[in-house]
């Protein structure tokens, strides 16, 4: 009685063992396949703003809403100036300018700081749609661009208006937003 007591037990034990060694064998499969799985994997930031939907960046790429809203941002700050505020949209415009068009938007953006210094202009875009191109990074605005003229002690006058199309080429690197480029053309 005592050897089939033993027998028993010692059964029992194996049987535990290779359920053991089974469980053990399906973890370390586990963790190897999500070592592997992390050098491959892309991380995704979701922005979830006080109003309207939800938008997200990675690495490389930005999901269509994100690449509106920077467009609305900044072609905002391009292209509604005064004397008053030309110099803060300059910095901020700056800051989200990719490091290889740093140098060429700078001069850009001085050159016209310069003439609406000189001339105490201010200039206003009212704009009559846009479209996005996900695949090219483009955001494209169409609209009449406005320059309004002022002397010191009297209204300002418009001095200019015609209709122009706008577009605002970015790129994404590390996970952020930058402007790669900016065209104008007038429309006919």
């Amino acid at each position: 009685m005592d050897n089939s007591f033993l027998a028993k037990n010692t059964q029992r034990l194996v049987a535990q063992r290779n359920c053991f060694l089974l469980f053990s064998a399906v973890l370390a499969v586990a963790v190897v396949l999500l070592t592997v799985l992390l050098f491959y994997r892309t991380e995704r930031t979701v922005i979830v703003p006080t109003s309207g939907p939800s938008f997200w960046i990675e690495e490389k790429s930005a999901s269509n809403g994100y690449l509106e809203r920077m467009g609305f941002f900044l072609s905002d700050l391009l292209l509604n100036r005064s004397p008053a505020d030309v110099d803060r949209k300059n910095q901020i415009i700056l800051e989200h300018v990719h490091p290889a068009s740093y140098h060429e938007i700078r001069k850009l953006l001085q050159k016209e700081k310069e003439a609406v210094l000189k001339g105490n202009q201010a200039f206003c875009f009212r704009m009559a749609k846009s479209s996005l191109d996900v695949a090219k990074g483009a955001f494209y605005l169409e609209g009449e661009f406005q320059v309004f003229l002022g002397k010191e002690g009297e209204l300002p006058f418009c001095a200019q208006h015609e209709p122009k199309k706008y577009t605002l080429q970015f790129e994404c690197i590390n996970g952020r937003l930058m402007l790669k480029s900016l065209k104008k053309e007038g429309i006919s």
